[in-house]
């Protein structure tokens, strides 16, 4: 097939469409085309959204940006349907400007309808009812529930109908029922949530058909109504659970209601299992789908079904497509990454697509508590509007020292922006610290920076690795700004002065060259690096001990990945001492005490490897101030952090220039 003039092909088609025909056909979801089968899933993005206080405007240019790159369905983050609450003016008049800039890029748009139940605890907030459940049951964060009564049930349905007929007046194409992710409407499916002798009891299916009954009724026979279901809770009903066999006799009733046009899926019951239901970077990419297939080839299905799970390739997307597991997929944790990867994939483009790495952080910052979102390598995630890269005003000459997440992103923004970039590292490939994750399970993350150096390519940008910054190449190259992202010092012997010679290795040198025997892990940080680290080495055959100064494995690691971590580190490590710190290192010898002195243990070692924070490298400011150099500090170099923080100060920087 030829291209003409304006990069289609002759025959009026995108090369994006003729590589992927079944992702960007359109898709009949009851009386209405969508179009194309790309689907961004409901996912809580933005408290200032929810708050009629606050302006919703992130919120909405967050979705109409990703609605603009092509997305076919999207899918918006739901309102609770508290019975006890009351739907502003203000709540519909927010959500009907976010429909009509959504549907204006030409997306089909639903409103999840969805009550947590028996999920969290209640005392942030002081005028916060109970819990509500089926029983007096206790959430996972160890609060039990009120158990509702049948009024109380009915004032529930109510609150869920109210929620559907504010979609309906705010002009929403249509609601989906949430009955997974261990929420309410699960809750009322399974036995041990759920052992009432009442009808909401005797019947299980009840409450959700209910449910669906009153969406129905506010979006009458034109607009869509739609049910997520899990393929498989992964509980036994000998552990209270519903199994996969009575998920598909849900499914088989729920579908028999004739009120339900599309079936979103998932897997789990929340809890630890929703590390299973939005896989991170130890997973491939699609690992639900067989699951679903399973439910498809268990039960007749006769509306579209949705694939979801780390679906993050237009490649795999065809491909599931193709092989008839689902009818639409859900790509959004890279549309996170990536507002425009329909748009890139349709123009023949799909190589400069910002890869979702699977690093959670979108997830984690939720389930955290923190009010907004954010992605591990798009920090315009929504700052569409404040973060937006245009043209400079005035064309400079930047220098960027250091190649690292935070130097690359730098070096991107600003060539994206027009500036003529220059980018020296002393290293030998680019990448900095984050490079070193290649050798663990986190090697996923890697991808990010291989992104940047794509992008600086396609920019006609140079990485000069190898390359020594100092006063010589400062006047050489005669910048007119300095983007200092030099990262920083391991701190080793200084840390543990008394250590043998060569005991002491910092995490990047001891990934580079893994020795055997017995190794000490020592974490201060309390984040991913310490476990990566430790889980590698023990993989690599060294017998392992992990000591966290944190009471916890990890605790600033992200929920989703401390759902997994621990028990992969004790099975993969010899010992795993939390709360411990290194009273004394004498030569091999190590003092693990606890921080009231109480010895913990003793034991030799032949290498140990302190997770501290570096000491950032600042060795060239006094040079660049010398030369009279405007320069910025970003990353390590500033103050040592997350790489998250540094691909954001890269960014930011860059557009200050």
């Amino acid at each position: 097939m030829r291209l003409g003039s304006d990069g289609t092909n002759t025959d009026g088609t995108a090369p994006g469409e003729t590589a992927f025909p079944l992702l960007f056909s359109p898709v009949r979801i009851g009386r209405t085309e969508v179009r194309n089968r790309v689907v961004l899933t409901a996912h809580g993005t933005s408290e200032a959204f929810r708050h009629p206080g606050m302006s919703p405007a992130s919120y909405i240019e967050y979705l109409r940006r990703r609605a603009a790159g092509g997305a076919g369905l999207i899918i918006c983050q739901p309102i609770l349907s508290d019975p006890l609450s009351t739907i502003t003016d203000e709540t519909v008049d927010r959500h009907g400007r976010l429909v009509e800039a959504v549907r204006a890029e030409g997306a089909t748009f639903l409103l999840q309808l969805t009550h947590l139940g028996a999920y969290a605890r209640s005392e942030a907030d002081v005028r916060r009812p109970p819990l509500l459940g089926f029983e007096n049951t206790q959430s996972a964060a160890g609060e039990t529930t009120h158990r509702m009564t049948h009024a109380e049930i009915e004032l529930m349905i109510e609150g869920y109908r109210r929620t559907a007929a504010m979609a309906a007046t705010a002009g929403f194409d249509g609601v989906e029922v949430h009955g997974a992710h261990g929420y309410l409407a699960q809750q009322s499916l399974t036995p041990s949530l759920n052992s009432r002798d009442d009808e909401w009891g005797q019947d299980r299916t009840l409450f959700v058909r209910r449910l669906l009954a009153a969406a129905r009724a506010e979006m009458g026979p034109d607009r869509i109504v739609g049910y997520r279901t899990p393929t498989d809770d992964l509980r036994s009903p000998e552990d209270g659970g519903i199994g996969f066999a009575g998920i598909v006799e849900i499914v088989r009733t729920v579908l028999a209601t004739g009120t339900v046009d599309v079936l979103n899926t998932t897997i789990g019951d929340g809890g630890a299992s929703y590390a299973r239901a939005i896989p991170n970077y130890r997973y491939g990419e699609a690992p639900n789908i067989p699951p679903l297939a399973r439910l498809r080839s268990a039960l007749q299905i006769d509306v579209p079904v949705i694939g979801v799970g780390r679906i993050t390739a237009p490649g795999v997307a065809e491909s599931v497509l193709a092989n008839g597991s689902c009818d639409l997929v859900a790509m959004t944790r890279a549309h996170i990454a990536d507002p425009d990867l329909l748009a890139k994939t349709r123009s023949g483009n799909a190589h400069r697509i910002r890869p979702c790495v699977g690093a959670n952080v979108c997830v984690n910052r939720k389930l955290q508590g923190y009010p907004e979102i954010s992605c591990f390598h798009n920090p315009e995630v929504l700052r569409e509007t404040e973060l937006a890269v245009r043209p400079a005003d005035t064309q400079r000459h930047v220098l960027v020292v250091g190649a690292g997440p935070a130097g690359l992103k730098a070096a991107d923004t600003a060539a994206a922006g027009g500036h003529r970039v220059t980018v020296v590292d002393a290293g030998p490939r680019p990448g900095g610290r984050l490079r070193a994750a290649e050798k663990t399970a986190a090697l996923g993350l890697v991808s990010t920076v291989d992104h940047l150096v794509s992008e600086l390519g396609e920019r006609g940008v140079t990485i000069r690795t190898g390359t020594v910054a100092d006063e010589a190449l400062l006047r050489e190259l005669a910048p007119d700004h300095v983007v200092l992202a030099t990262g920083g010092r391991p701190i080793t012997t200084s840390a543990f002065p008394d250590a043998a010679d060569g005991v002491l290795r910092s995490p990047v040198e001891a990934l580079a060259r893994p020795t055997g025997g017995r190794v000490l892990v020592f974490d201060a940080v309390g984040a991913n690096e310490g476990p990566l680290v430790a889980e590698a080495l023990a993989r690599g055959g060294a017998e392992v001990v992990y000591v966290t100064s944190s009471e916890t494995v990890m605790p600033w690691g992200g929920a989703l990945h401390r759902y997994e971590v621990p028990a992969i580190l004790r099975r993969a490590c010899a010992e795993v001492i939390t709360g411990g710190l290194l009273g004394d290192v004498d030569g091999k010898h190590v003092i693990v005490v606890r921080p009231d002195g109480e010895t913990i243990t003793e034991l030799d070692v032949d290498t140990i490897v302190p997770v501290l924070a570096p000491l950032p490298a600042l060795d060239l400011v006094e040079t660049v101030e010398r030369l009279a150099l405007p320069y910025t500090i970003v990353g390590d170099a500033l103050a040592p952090r997350t790489a998250m923080h540094a691909f954001k100060e890269g960014h930011e920087a860059a557009l200050a220039i």
